[in-house]
């Protein structure tokens, strides 16, 4: 079975609708930025962050991949691990016309929404 029928099965018809609304990268991301940032180590699927309305970067670059493959855009997690007393980051990554873009939950606005303009290497 399909990773996104698996997941449409677990959702409410309220949910169902929410996840139909998410038609683009940045609608993914708006519905991420009004998420409430979640300080627990605890990690939500997608659907408990949809239906609980918090989320983390794991709990957020989870959901973001699986809405983006609900798009029809592979769903590609990157771990962002730091050199240095930073945090570690995910985001979850998605191509158009043969470039790089993200979608992300975080607290810091850096961290977040990227535009597919970073090109793919051959």
């Amino acid at each position: 079975m399909l990773p996104e029928v698996c997941l449409d099965r677990s959702l409410s018809s309220t949910e169902r609708r929410i996840m139909a609304r998410l038609t683009t990268p940045s609608r993914i991301q708006s519905f991420l930025d009004g998420l409430s940032y979640s300080t627990e180590t605890a990690y939500r699927c997608p659907s408990v962050s949809l239906r609980e309305r918090v989320a983390h970067c794991f709990d957020g670059a989870l959901f973001a991949a699986a809405a983006l493959r609900h798009l029809r855009h592979p769903p590609l997690i990157l771990n962002m691990i730091p050199n240095s007393r930073d945090d570690e980051h995910l985001l979850a990554l998605y191509s158009r016309y043969g470039h790089w873009g993200a979608v992300a939950k975080s607290n810091f606005v850096g961290l977040r929404f990227r535009e597919p303009v970073y090109r793919q290497r051959s």
